[in-house]
């Protein structure tokens, strides 16, 4: 009888198959940015749990890859390498038993448009020695005779009149007196905002040479004293994203300081450096600029941003130099983030060679409607109206008869089926007046573009 009354005992406490009460059950999956999203750009996956607290997270990003999280948290963040439409799964385990939820908002990244194979950047020692002791024009060699490619790269040092000042050049040859200013000599926001918006002769001579732009902080960046401080480092790359923002044609591959050892920086200090480059590449500064993308030196070689280690944010102990005053990274630090600083470049130089986009499920095809524009010819202002039979991811960009573009009107955005429509005032990104001509407006719906031309009288 005992034994009857244990086995009923089970029956009830334990049915097979049934959740326990309070199970962690995922819900509101999403994700941010919305849209524009390119490659390398960070994306912020959020979510919350009902009822109770998981034992474990694991998010599927659907690039193949996964996060597996211990306890409930409720963030992570991804980078995607390739084009594609990619679908979020996140599902929590408790007791052995899980929940899932899908992100009903596919990811649409797009592939950053790369102008040219001529590669300038900017550094100073830490750059120097990560490049010499990682062998990183010979990886550049490599991908060019793997790929039959000609990424010509070349680099900057100091500009002060030490034995390490000037140009080196795709072929390794050295011009310690050729310089492109001495603006180079300051590489944190203040130089940079310098270089950017004061000091147009070294910016023109640059831009007029490369089509991708290397720029590295300098590790005192991280010496952040004040909120004030970090403000200021923040509008400093406003006002350079506002220059960038000019030059389309131009790919720009922003990178942060390295760490500091703990002898030579305060814990808010280094909290507040890790602050600043996260904001650097968070979605609200990086996103709808498809001509930037960021990699994080300063996370390669830190602690990670735990407020109960004491060195957080402070270089890592295996990357230190023996000397507590010398903040430059030690052999294995270069031998180790040195190959994929070269691999990040790479794969934004040369995409196609790196991704194959059958490998992701695209986004289906949208029949879209575009309607002449109204009135036509015009002057100061025309409608343009389009219709889409289902949701879709639009843009609409502004042309002149040279294919110049003039205006983007629509960048990306994730728009409802249905009718759909905006004006254009005859001015281009900038606000300035445009002549009279003739101008084409192409719609992009999914990859797929259709056009129509106008006329504006003066």
């Amino acid at each position: 009888m005992s034994r009857l009354w244990l086995i009923l005992m089970v029956i009830v406490v334990a049915p097979v198959g049934s959740a326990p009460v309070g199970a962690a059950v995922v819900s509101d999956v999403n994700h941010t940015p919305v849209n524009e999203i390119y490659t390398f750009d960070r994306i912020d996956i959020v979510w919350t749990l009902d009822a109770a607290d998981a034992d474990s997270i694991v998010v599927e990003f659907g690039d193949g890859s996964r996060s597996i999280l211990p306890g409930s948290p409720a963030l992570v963040r991804h980078f995607y390498r390739g084009e594609g439409l990619f679908q979020i799964t996140v599902t929590s385990w408790r007791g052995g038993l899980q929940t899932q939820a899908t992100d009903p908002n596919p990811i649409l990244v797009q592939r950053r448009s790369v102008p040219g194979l001529n590669v300038f950047y900017l550094h100073h020692s830490t750059g120097r020695y990560m490049m010499r002791d990682s062998g990183f024009r010979s990886l550049i060699d490599s991908h060019n005779n793997q790929a039959g490619t000609d990424i010509r790269f070349w680099d900057h040092d100091y500009a002060s009149g030490n034995t390490y000042t000037g140009l080196i050049l795709p072929d390794s040859t050295v011009f310690r007196d050729w310089i492109y200013g001495p603006e180079a000599n300051n590489i944190m926001p203040s130089g940079y905002l310098d270089i950017f918006v004061n000091a147009p002769a070294f910016r023109d001579s640059v831009f007029n040479r490369h089509d991708v732009i290397l720029m590295k902080n300098d590790h005192a960046t991280g010496d952040i004293t004040s909120e004030d401080q970090l403000l200021t480092y923040q509008d400093s790359y406003l006002q350079i994203r506002d220059v960038m923002d000019q030059f389309p044609d131009k790919l720009f591959i922003l990178l942060s300081g390295p760490s500091r050892q703990p002898s030579n920086i305060t814990n808010a200090e280094a909290d507040r450096a890790r602050r600043f480059y996260d904001w650097l590449q968070s979605p609200g500064f990086m996103n709808g600029h498809p001509n930037i993308c960021f990699f994080d030196l300063f996370d390669e070689l830190s602690n990670p941003d735990d407020p109960n280690d004491p060195e957080r944010n402070m270089m890592r102990p295996e990357y230190r130099l023996a000397v507590a005053w010398d903040d430059h990274p030690n052999l294995l630090a270069n031998l180790t983030i040195g190959p994929r600083l070269a691999d990040f470049m790479l794969r934004v130089v040369d995409p196609a060679f790196y991704f194959d986009p059958s490998a992701v499920p695209t986004r289906p095809d949208v029949a879209a409607e575009l309607k002449p524009a109204v009135p036509n010819p015009f002057n100061p202002s025309t409608r343009l109206a389009w219709e889409l039979d289902q949701p879709g991811v639009v843009s609409l960009r502004i042309y002149d008869v040279a294919g110049t573009l003039v205006r983007s009107l629509v960048r990306g955005l994730e728009l409802s089926a249905g009718p759909h429509e905006t004006v254009w005032r005859g001015l281009d990104d900038h606000g300035r007046p445009q002549p009279s001509g003739v101008y084409f407006y192409r719609l992009e719906v999914n990859g797929r573009s259709l056009t129509r031309r106008m006329a504006l009288i003066r």
